[in-house]
């Protein structure tokens, strides 16, 4: 998609915004100041309007707040932008010398890591929807060294489940045109999972040893997208007053109205840190779904939905993926190679 937005801003530059409304994962809002230096050359506010942002958060903030930010990227004449959190990250990406798209994937995953406390490791990660395994390695008789090579080469989309009998660990990677956009680890030794970063660190450290089994499948780039939103996306605040159901449904019609694409995780206990469902969103609408104990996809998000509010109780979350992560302004997703 082509995208004619233009700014003065560059990725990593701090400015203010002013909260004008609430939205699904965090605010509306308009940029107020620029951080730049003075102009030398006299200028009217008319030749320079102010530009609307999205403002992550899952803190409450007020209407007519004005709040400091940095600017990660501009698609469709909005900005995206992060809280002013990360002090290291303006000064990184100022010395930068890569492009502006992956200067400004960085910023985002500086400062929204993910928020999945799981313990089911790579069970969250959907099985083949066909049944059938595109390649099944085995380290000790196979090259398992040019492995990634090979899927970011071929702008692979899909899932790589490893299993290390040395390390006892099961691990998943998710790719999207062959960048990484969700990654889990876990290990028989480890008290919890680790996600996407240490998870791949420690994934491509598993390949490169002896009795590691790796399996690699495609998967529908929809459903990769909406499951990548668990780990690179942006969490749906909660409201404590509303019921289950409440939250449920308004985030839904929420969801819908914003035309977000993302993931709704629905957990029978009340910890949510052991998702029973995942309902997967495009655009505002939810398309099919993972029913993890059943290892099962379902093609008919409806059913899930239903079946959700006949239990009535648990957990539920939602993230969601702003739209300027997959735009042409970001480079969505890690370097499979580094």
């Amino acid at each position: 998609m082509t995208d004619n937005s233009t700014t003065i801003y560059r990725p990593g530059q701090s400015v203010m915004c002013k909260i004008e409304s609430a939205e699904p994962g965090g605010y509306n809002a308009v940029v107020v100041g620029s951080g730049l230096p003075p102009s030398a050359e006299p200028h009217d506010d008319a030749d320079h309007p102010q530009i609307k942002a999205f403002l992550p958060s899952i803190e409450p903030l007020k209407i007519g707040q004005t709040v400091p930010a940095t600017f990660v990227c501009m698609h469709n004449n909005r900005a995206l932008m992060t809280f002013a959190f990360m002090l290291g990250t303006t000064e990184r990406v100022q010395h930068s010398t890569a492009s502006d798209e992956d200067n400004a994937f960085a910023i985002w995953v500086d400062s929204y890591p993910s928020t999945q406390k799981l313990r089911r490791a790579i069970d969250l990660i959907m099985p083949a929807v066909s049944g059938k395994l595109f390649r099944e390695l085995n380290s000790s008789v196979a090259d398992t060294s040019m492995l990634l090579t090979e899927l970011e080469l071929a702008n692979f989309t899909g899932c790589v489940k490893v299993r290390s009998e040395v390390q006892k660990s099961r691990s998943a990677m998710l790719l999207f045109e062959g960048r990484v956009a969700g990654a889990i680890y876990g290990r028989k030794d480890a008290q919890e999972t680790f996600a996407v970063e240490k998870a791949m660190k420690q994934m491509k450290a598993d390949i490169g040893e002896a009795d590691t089994f790796l399996q690699v499948y495609e998967l529908p780039p929809d459903v990769v997208l909406a499951m990548s939103a668990l780990f690179l996306g942006c969490p749906v605040a909660k409201d404590k007053e509303k019921t289950l159901l409440d939250y449920f449904d308004t985030t839904l019609i929420s969801i819908s109205v914003s035309g977000e694409t993302g993931c709704l995780t629905f957990s029978e206990s009340e910890d949510g840190s052991q998702p029973d469902i995942l309902v997967f969103i495009k655009l505002g609408q939810p398309f099919g779904g993972y029913k993890i104990a059943d290892q099962i996809y379902v093609e008919e998000a409806e059913s899930l939905l239903s079946e959700i509010r006949a239990i009535g109780k648990g957990a539920v979350e939602a993230h969601i993926l702003p739209e300027q992560l997959l735009s042409e302004a970001m480079t969505f997703g890690y370097k499979l190679q580094t």
